[in-house]
């Protein structure tokens, strides 16, 4: 499929390997961009630049005259408080609803990437079911979630509207996973103590096609991963394995875990910004399981087109050595 598309978060992590995808698809691109934006990446791919913010309602509805589909990335994953997060990702994708049901001629669909984080961590052995109340752990997940809330109103009002919920997204041009990248490469690989954790992840490429292709499939809310449930420990065997290195596995309490949590927080607040690790991920980071039940996601992310642990992982510790970033 093809058509025009406004991408907010374009130049972020997971907006810019979209907007590459698109472009490849022979989309028309206009992404929502602050003045203080580094636009390279749209350049690159000839992006058309919508001057704005979420925090202006009158840009967003510039911005989506006369596009097909809205793709609303934009969204805070570390934020001082809860305000913030929730000033961010619950009030900042209504002013894109809004702006959306303003908007002339109006788009006939919004996709918003959510995550596993709104509906909160599996309970138990099984992976977490759609059909469950969601538990968020975090102020994140409870923003992520009540920005769905909106998302889903639409469907009121003749737009379509298609939810993704993504687990923790690696790959060329992350920073989130970098630190951790950084201690195996020094030899270290601290983990929570107590039983084995298991996770979902998904490579940002892939990500990047189940995105494109929720601007066709039946509206709805889909968890879309890797559909392998990988050990953490099998995650850090990889990322060791990539790098060539024999690390020290480094047990850590989770009373640790929560101090260091803190710790880092604390030293945000005194930086003047939050960093990549915080209470939040602390929380996070101790959850048992942070698996989802796939029914009905290969509509996006076939699992046969999903990049294998091993590949990813390899492909990202190259594009961190060729950037610089180890």
């Amino acid at each position: 499929m093809r058509g025009s598309a406004l991408i907010t978060g374009a130049t972020g992590f997971v907006g810019s390997h979209l907007v590459e995808r698109l472009a490849a698809g022979g989309w028309h691109c206009r992404a929502l961009v602050r003045p203080t934006s580094d636009t390279a990446t749209l350049e690159r791919f000839g992006v058309e630049r919508a001057a704005g913010s979420l925090e202006d309602a009158d840009s967003l509805r510039r911005a989506m005259g006369g596009v097909d589909v809205v793709f609303h990335l934009a969204a805070v994953t570390t934020a001082p408080d809860q305000a913030g997060y929730f000033r961010a990702n619950a009030e900042g994708t209504q002013r894109v609803v809004d702006a959306l049901l303003a908007a002339e001629p109006r788009p006939r669909r919004l996709v918003y990437l959510s995550s596993y984080a709104a509906c909160g961590p599996a309970r138990g052995s099984a992976p977490r079911r759609a059909d469950e109340p969601p538990e968020p752990l975090t102020a994140y997940g409870r923003s992520k979630l009540a920005g769905e809330a909106p998302v889903r109103d639409l469907a009121r009002h003749g737009v379509d509207a298609v939810i993704l919920r993504a687990p923790a997204v690696y790959g060329p041009g992350d920073r989130a996973f970098l630190p951790y990248f950084r201690l195996v490469n020094r030899r270290l690989a601290p983990s929570p103590s107590g039983p084995e954790r298991r996770v979902h992840l998904i490579h940002v490429e892939d990500l990047a096609r189940a995105l494109a292709r929720a601007a066709e499939v039946a509206p709805g809310t889909y968890p879309v991963a890797d559909p392998v449930e990988h050990r953490w420990s099998a995650v850090v065997e990889q990322i060791s394995r990539a790098l060539g290195r024999r690390p020290v596995t480094v047990p850590l309490p989770p009373a640790l875990v929560r101090l260091a949590g803190a710790a880092a927080e604390r030293m945000g607040d005194l930086l003047g910004g939050a960093g990549v690790f915080n209470r939040e991920k602390a929380e996070e980071l101790l959850a048992p399981a942070w698996v989802c039940d796939l029914a009905g996601s290969a509509a996006l992310l076939p699992p046969s087109e999903a990049t294998p642990l091993e590949r990813g992982i390899e492909r990202t510790a190259q594009w961190y050595r060729t950037n610089g970033w180890l």
